[in-house]
């Protein structure tokens, strides 16, 4: 098996949610089991980082950018500020 590209790895990821929605295998459970390998597993820190990854799949699944689209709003933000004379 070849070296995984950034593309590879989200169609994986995608495939994995579509079989898992089929198959009646809940977010959550993907979830659980993705907090089990952190480093502190039974963390609310280890379930928002697995919960993180899940939501920003499925964003991208639906075409949504949202990294993208935040920082399209801080440079925005930024223009504004210096048009009106102040410092970001």
């Amino acid at each position: 098996m070849g070296t995984l590209t950034q593309q590879g790895a989200f169609r994986k990821d995608r495939n994995a949610l579509n079989r898992a929605k089929k198959i009646d295998v809940s977010e959550g459970d993907i979830i659980k089991k993705m907090a089990e390998t952190h480093s502190n597993p039974n963390s609310a820190q280890a379930f928002a980082e697995a919960a993180g990854a899940v939501i920003h799949t499925k964003a991208n699944m639906n075409k949504e950018t949202p990294i993208h689209d935040a920082f399209e709003a801080i440079l925005e933000e930024r223009n504004a500020l210096s048009s009106n004379g102040q410092s970001a």
